[in-house]
């Protein structure tokens, strides 16, 4: 236990001193290599981290790395890759299914600093492969850097930076980890989603709820253990419970140090199971971006601009979600029930002739009354209920309140 306990040490002083390393340094020695002492060479070794405090760094990261007996040779290898410098146009290419991210290699030293310095926890498993194994996965990461081979559109459920690597380990071993049975907790893909924000600073409770609006109906499924391994810390624990591969952190963030629970190590706060779910705050702030709406009307004054203060912001967001309806090919975007919500023909409210706009005020309130009644049968599947408020306050009061002039 002590000897562990200075190996982990000595590990991660290791790591952090690799970010003061000239960049021309040339075979250093990574400290994936303690991990690799006394098995054959190559060895393939699982790299997994923790969160870190950006946004698309919210769900962790994962790499496959080769240990040779040659240090200077040894390799990682990254499908994660993305122009994070220009976000936008990632985005873009994201949303239209483009081949928006690659995979390439890494110098280990390189790769673990990096993470480091970003204060994200490390976790190694080598893995307890078979030459043949061994010689199958590495043809495959060689092969997949290729220039006609490395580009593919990333999907964050079905095909990313760890179903990449899941899909390598599961076929070069012959299915062992698909093979696995295991019960499930019953948390969808949006439950999975949604705790990778938990904690994060910059980003509110009622944030959270972007997974509410922005993912479609598919994400309501419960993927089997095999599927949830879209997730670095779910297949690091099934590489765990399959080959017998305890994961071991070589570098902990800052906060965690001293504290060996896995929620610390992973994100840094607990999650809970049945805590708040914040939709009663995106109802109360819909409550809010509305009032102007029926404030206005019932003062008598500035009721088209009060009208327009609670329209406009919900309309922008209809023709957001239905622009990326429109031209993504993701399941979960393509097919999103927040489009019944939230319609750009809602800027009508403002521009339509007086006997035109409450006809389609009230249309509007009647369907999404309809909406409400298919969400509490089950037809529905996205829990939209608070979003609901947001178009249907403003389309209410323009339905069933006259207008009135108080000058």
């Amino acid at each position: 236990m002590l000897r562990a306990m200075f190996l982990r040490a000595a590990i991660a002083l290791a790591v952090v001193a690799g970010l003061a390393a000239p960049a021309a340094a040339q075979h250093r020695e990574s400290p994936l290599r303690s991990f690799a002492r006394g098995q054959d060479y190559p060895v393939v070794e699982l790299v997994t981290m923790g969160v870190g405090s950006l946004i698309w760094e919210r769900h962790g990261h994962i790499a496959l790395c080769v240990v040779y007996d040659d240090p200077s040779k040894d390799v990682c290898f990254n499908y994660g890759i993305g122009d994070f410098l220009h976000p936008i146009d990632m985005a873009l290419g994201f949303f239209r299914g483009q081949n928006s991210f690659w995979a390439g290699r890494m110098d280990p030293m390189d790769m673990l600093a990096s993470y480091a310095y970003a204060d994200r926890t490390i976790w190694v498993q080598p893995l307890p492969l078979t030459a043949t194994q061994k010689q199958a996965i590495i043809e495959r990461l060689e092969h997949d850097i290729l220039p006609d081979n490395r580009y593919y559109a990333y999907d964050h459920f079905w095909d990313n930076c760890t179903t990449r690597i899941r899909d390598i380990i599961d076929h070069a071993t012959d299915g062992a980890l698909s093979k696995m049975i295991e019960p499930s907790d019953g948390k969808t893909y949006r439950d999975l989603a949604r705790e990778g924000f938990i904690g994060m600073p910059s980003m509110s409770e009622v944030s959270l709820l972007i997974t509410d609006i922005a993912m479609g109906r598919v994400t309501d499924q419960v993927p089997t253990y095999y599927e949830r391994m879209f997730l670095p810390q779910f297949l690091r624990e099934a590489v765990a419970k399959r080959f017998g591969i305890t994961p071991q952190p070589i570098y902990i963030r800052r906060e965690c140090r001293g504290n060996s629970d896995p929620n610390c190590l992973e994100r840094g706060v607990d999650v809970p199971d049945d805590g708040p779910s914040g939709r009663g705050w995106l109802a109360l702030f819909a409550l809010l971006f509305t009032a102007p709406a029926w404030a206005t009307r019932k003062w008598g004054r500035f009721q088209r601009t009060g009208l327009a203060f609670a329209v406009i912001p919900q309309w922008l967001l209809g023709v957001v979600l239905w622009g990326l309806a429109i031209i993504s090919p993701l399941p979960y975007v393509h097919w999103n029930e927040s489009c019944l919500v939230f319609l750009p023909l809602d800027l009508g409210l403002l521009f339509l002739r007086p006997a035109w706009r409450r006809k389609y005020a009230r249309a509007r309130v009647v369907e999404l009354a309809l909406c409400a009644v298919l969400l509490a049968i089950g037809v529905l599947k996205q829990p939209l209920w608070s979003a609901l408020l947001w178009p249907l306050v403003p389309a209410a009061v323009v339905a069933f309140w006259p207008e009135q002039d108080k000058r």
